[in-house]
């Protein structure tokens, strides 16, 4: 068991306890039914409120390359204590470390608004990483398109849509919270309404990046298109320029006995002069045109 801000002796602000340890206890607890249901599969982040206790799960993302999650656990919140149910030992960890932040709380709702704004206290440093790494994404798609771009693409897009549902689940949380009449539990309303709205800040911030990420396949898209454009322009050039050869070419090979140049001596040179002019007069006008 782990205890902070304790108020006296004989009474406790927060619990942390395995699932193990609360089904020896859950008699004790009113809603113990819907709170194992939830603690079955931690899959999101969600709230539920009742006249005497909130209850619900958190999943916070891993904020790195990894996709497992940083930290799951279930919450009890009573008017009294806050209680954390986990099996990992993870947040009991994080909690030690953040011991002195947490200290001096007066009440369940403060401490656990103040563990949910340490969860996202470097959140923005966080998103701002990404968005410098979009950034430099766009400066090499401009300068050469990069082998591993839609690997690149994918992570990103899968990270900020994960990211974009936490913070969507969160703000969900803060509004519940905030609409329901439980005022006795929560004395620090105005709290849970401004963290409510940093969670909407960072959620518009994911919404950017989002946008930056499919402006950057569009943009991937666009140079694709001037690349295969630029193709087949040096195509036609080259087919146009070749295709007087071509119908030279074909002229004289058709072998008729009656073409005087194929008899004359120098018929052979005549050829090559005439050919080597027509490539002499194609080049002063694609210059003239600005096609080379």
């Amino acid at each position: 068991m782990t205890e902070y801000g304790i108020k006296s002796e004989s009474k406790r602000m927060l619990t942390i306890m395995n699932q193990e340890e609360f089904c020896v206890k859950k008699e004790s607890f009113h809603h113990y039914r819907e709170f194992m249901h939830s603690l079955g599969s931690i899959r999101y982040c969600k709230a539920e409120i009742f006249r005497d206790c909130i209850l619900g799960t958190m999943r916070i993302p891993q904020k790195s390359e990894q996709r497992n999650p940083l930290m799951a656990f279930g919450f009890y919140m009573t008017e009294e204590e806050l209680f954390l149910i986990e099996e990992t030992g993870d947040i009991k960890r994080w909690l030690e470390k953040q011991s002195d932040r947490l200290k001096n709380l007066e009440s369940p709702d403060q401490l656990f608004l103040r563990l949910l704004e340490q969860m996202i206290e470097n959140d923005i440093m966080y998103l701002l990483h990404y968005e410098k790494e979009i950034e430099q994404m766009e400066n090499r798609i401009i300068r050469s398109i990069p082998k591993d771009f839609f690997t690149t693409i994918t992570g990103f897009r899968r990270k900020l849509s994960e990211m974009n549902s936490y913070y969507e689940q969160m703000a969900a949380i803060g509004d519940l919270i905030q609409s329901h009449e439980c005022s006795s539990m929560l004395p620090n309303a105005d709290s849970w309404e401004r963290f409510t709205r940093r969670i909407e800040r960072l959620h518009n911030h994911v919404h950017f990046l989002q946008e930056n990420v499919l402006q950057l396949r569009e943009l991937y898209q666009s140079m694709q298109d001037a690349r295969q454009n630029k193709i087949m322009f040096i195509l036609t050039i080259v087919t146009t320029f070749f295709l007087p050869l071509t119908l030279l070419t074909g002229w004289y090979g058709m072998n008729f006995a009656n073409m005087p140049e194929l008899q004359w001596k120098y018929g052979y040179l005549t050829v090559i002069i005439a050919a080597a002019g027509i490539i002499i007069l194609e080049i002063i006008y694609f210059k003239k045109k600005k096609f080379l």
